[in-house]
């Protein structure tokens, strides 16, 4: 008999709300407020099946692990320590240092992936001020958090909005200690100014054209081409009659933006 492929972990989509509530629903956890939330749920799937679930909710320096929740022919193949991992991953992507969770009957399994019993009156006022927290699950809820350490981080597109740069361009920035990586979106006839950075630069244009002014020449990027520019050289970067998107590698120091 072929085995089924294994589970991948995945942003959750409006079209899973309903499954997600249903399945939270069957095992008695709160689904009340999943659809205000759902930009920070992560979902596995089995043959396009929801097999289990998690949310983060980020709320500054700390978050809030919620609705954890396996199916029963899923359970015992290591798939909520994933999705744990997953959770954890969401809320150092949105700057958490500290993740908190309430649990009822699972205190025993959260305490072997590293969360401690917090007493209600201690949890970050951030975190007492949720919907989970104050009426969704009972007052004999355990309180439980964990540190997060320097780990992996895992950014879905709800985490990524496009912010304005220059006139015409719009960006967002994931960094870790010593590389940082932009994502620019530039429309037509939009231009970046002469100028240089203290850290290397690596440009990949996925889509449309960049053009650089480099040594009093015009460099052409187009999709599948890269421009790999020294620190301390300077450049000036513009669109002419087409968009581009594209993204920017960096080492430290990083530019500010």
């Amino acid at each position: 008999m072929p085995m089924s492929p294994p589970p991948t972990l995945e942003p959750a989509s409006p079209s899973d709300l309903d499954p997600i509530c249903r399945l939270l629903d069957a095992h008695g956890l709160p689904s009340a407020d999943v659809g205000e939330h759902l930009a920070g749920f992560l979902v596995a799937r089995t043959d396009r099946e929801l097999a289990g679930v998690v949310g983060v909710e980020p709320h500054g320096n700390e978050a809030l692990l919620r609705s954890l929740c396996v199916v029963a022919e899923r359970r015992e193949r290591g798939l909520a320590r994933a999705l744990c991992a997953g959770a954890e991953a969401i809320a150092r992507g949105t700057g958490a240092r500290e993740l908190y969770l309430l649990t009822t009957d699972a205190r025993g399994y959260f305490e072997k992936q590293g969360y401690a019993p917090r007493d209600r009156q201690d949890a970050a006022p951030a975190i007492r001020r949720t919907a989970e927290f104050r009426t969704l699950c009972p007052s004999t809820a355990t309180v439980m958090s964990k540190r997060l350490d320097a780990g992996p981080r895992f950014l879905p597109r709800s985490l990524l909005p496009l912010r304005p740069d220059v006139p015409g361009a719009r960006m967002w920035a994931v960094g870790l200690d010593r590389v940082l990586m932009t994502y620019f979106e530039v429309d037509p006839g939009t231009r970046f100014e002469r100028h240089q950075h203290e850290g290397e630069q690596i440009t990949s244009v996925v889509e449309g054209e960049l053009l650089f002014e480099i040594d009093g020449a015009v460099v052409r990027v187009g999709p599948g081409e890269a421009i790999a520019i020294p620190a301390g050289t300077p450049h000036a970067v513009f669109t002419r009659d087409r968009a581009a998107k594209a993204f920017d590698s960096w080492s430290a120091p990083f530019p500010t933006t």
